[in-house]
């Protein structure tokens, strides 16, 4: 009988690690979507790639943009990928000279990207202030792609290599005996498998919990925002972060994304979410996020009297280091954990997807998965309370150390 490989959950990341398992013909593979693929969480990202030193954003992010081009090639799927660049916008001393460290990394590294000041960065994007930022740093290697057409590239090219995609295949538990996987349970019925990854984002959590395997990742409420500014921007406009002030943007359609990772951000419980939770919204919080559109209109002006065309707010997993759960599960054999990426799937689908198939293939490792083993937080993982205050805290936390 050949080796059968179960993954949970058809988002970005699941998709890419169908794909990536499939390269490694490591035997039959399966993948189960609650609903349809591309569903959850991956839907309403902003899709965002940017490379910075570090990590976390280092040889990740270069495994993207090549995994970006051979994906399209293969699949014969576009991506929409465009790569339009990135300012880094900064204010205070300390701001700056991080990214004056990292100018210094990309420097020697002939990255193409530059520190400039507050009216150059203005000459790049043609709603931007000069005046209200006191530098910029200018990195080339970054760029947005469509969530959904790099969802189902992944998906086409793994269906090509021969994995079995089903969809509206609801998975409601894992099946353990003697220590080890040995499939899963559907709504449908059970389904064998020798091994099973679990990426199943915002529901992962609450499907091991029953047999004991408790995760370090509960969700918090994310929100941005679209609007309709004048004048239109070009596609090719540049993406900003303004670490300090908790914001990140681009442009949508001629508008302008805006988006927020608030302090003390306002964490869900994922099983209290509605059925089906597919392609699904909370509800708008303005007061939320109103100091922090304050500051952006600080920024960029124009958004003071632009009409909000659309207010997103989508659940999104995190941890308490702000550092997704890739690896084994130890104690379990044959259970893999992919899940928790702290509002960066997109941004590491490729990667972690290469990451587990090193796992399931018994290959060496191609990155440094230290800091993402699922074991990390002990015994703290189960402690509920202790969980939604560190991740209420790493929502902003996480961003401000992670983009400085």
């Amino acid at each position: 009988m050949p080796r059968r490989i179960v993954v949970v959950g058809g988002g970005v990341v699941g998709c890419s690690v169908a794909w990536h398992l499939a390269q490694r013909e490591l035997g039959e593979i399966m993948l189960l979507e609650r609903d349809r693929i591309g569903s959850g969480t991956t839907w309403h990202s902003a899709g965002n790639i940017t490379w910075r030193p570090g990590q976390r954003h280092d040889a990740t992010v270069l495994y993207a943009f090549e995994t970006i081009a051979r994906l399209t090639e293969e699949s014969g799927q576009d991506t929409g990928w465009l790569k339009t660049g990135r300012l880094f916008l900064a204010h205070g001393q300390a701001a700056i000279r991080r990214l004056e460290a990292y100018q210094e990394q990309a420097g020697r590294r002939d990255i193409g990207s530059r520190m400039i000041t507050g009216p150059e960065a203005a000459g790049l994007h043609p709603l931007l202030e000069g005046s209200a930022i006191t530098a910029a740093w200018f990195n080339p290697l970054s760029g947005r792609i469509n969530p959904a057409d790099l969802t189902a590239a992944y998906a086409k090219a793994a269906r090509r290599r021969g994995v079995r995609i089903t969809e509206n295949c609801k998975v409601t538990g894992l099946s353990l005996r003697n220590g080890r996987v040995r499939g899963v349970e559907t709504a449908t019925g059970p389904i064998e498998a020798d091994d099973v990854v679990m990426a199943a984002g915002l529901w992962s959590r609450g499907l091991l919990a029953p047999v004991g395997i408790h995760l370090a990742q509960w969700a918090c409420e994310h929100f941005y925002v679209i609007a309709d500014v004048t004048p239109r921007l070009p596609r090719e406009t540049p993406s900003f972060v303004a670490p300090e002030d908790l914001l990140y943007g681009r442009e949508e359609v001629g508008g302008m994304m805006v988006g927020f990772f608030d302090e003390d951000a306002k964490t869900i419980d994922a099983a209290s979410l509605p059925e089906p939770f597919a392609f699904t919204l909370l509800p708008p919080d303005w007061d939320k996020i109103a100091p922090y559109f304050e500051k952006a209109i600080a920024i960029f002006p124009a958004l003071e009297k632009a009409p909000i065309r659309r207010f997103v707010n989508g659940p999104e997993s995190f941890t308490p280091d702000d550092a997704p759960l890739i690896g084994p599960v130890p104690g379990v054999a044959g259970l893999h954990l992919c899940t928790a990426m702290n509002s960066g799937g997109v941004t590491y689908s490729a990667a972690v997807g290469h990451m587990v198939a090193d796992f399931l293939s018994g290959a060496a490792p191609r990155f440094d998965v230290g800091a993402f083993a699922p074991e990390r937080f002990g015994e703290k993982a189960a402690d509920l309370q202790w969980l939604r205050s560190e991740i209420s805290a790493v929502v902003s936390r996480g961003y401000r150390e992670t983009n400085l």
